[in-house]
């Protein structure tokens, strides 16, 4: 059971890194509305946008837990970061794939706009993830040695920090994405 020390010092850890996961993630989300609301293909392109974020938090965060726990237990060495970076990578695009899949069906059962391109519908998730990826691992590993190196919790800050950071990178390389592909 943990005394009273341990638990003020997480809540003391993780509050500040809360707050800006909280403020982060509303300016990304006012970010992306005003970003792809001009575009003709809004209402397709919003179907993607719960989905990536979510994929986003719910790849990055298992790398962010066992990166922490190798410098935990003292386990991190480069052959276990490559193993873990190559298992999020894997697992970021077969779920891409399912997103795009997934979008392809909702819009066609609901709305049936053929405003893009079908292939369209799997290439923007799977290189907006890839892409922000290449941002939000060296950006967790690094945090997550910093806060260890500190004496902090890396379990406590690494987080709700990288969530912010994170749904920035989403919002932004979801919208070079688009671009990129020439998206009406």
């Amino acid at each position: 059971m943990e005394n009273q020390d341990s638990k003020s010092k997480i809540v003391k850890e993780t509050f500040p890194s809360e707050l800006i996961s909280i403020i982060g993630d509303i300016l990304a989300g006012i970010l992306l509305s005003l970003l792809i609301l001009p575009f003709n293909s809004f209402p397709v392109l919003i179907l993607m946008v719960p989905a990536l974020l979510s994929l986003r938090g719910n790849l990055s965060g298992p790398f962010i837990a066992r990166t922490s726990r190798d410098l935990i237990i003292g386990d991190f060495s480069k052959r276990t970061w490559i193993e873990n970076v190559l298992a999020t990578y894997t697992l970021s695009i077969f779920t891409a794939i399912f997103i795009g899949i997934f979008s392809i069906i909702l819009n066609f059962a609901f709305f049936k706009l053929f405003i893009l391109p079908t292939v369209h519908f799997i290439l923007i998730p799977i290189i907006s993830i890839v892409l922000t990826l290449l941002i939000s691992i060296p950006c967790s590993t690094g945090l997550n040695y910093l806060a260890f190196k500190k004496g902090l919790n890396p379990n406590n800050i690494v987080n709700p920090v990288m969530t912010a950071i994170d749904d920035f990178s989403t919002v932004f390389f979801f919208l070079l994405t688009i671009i990129m592909l020439g998206v009406p």
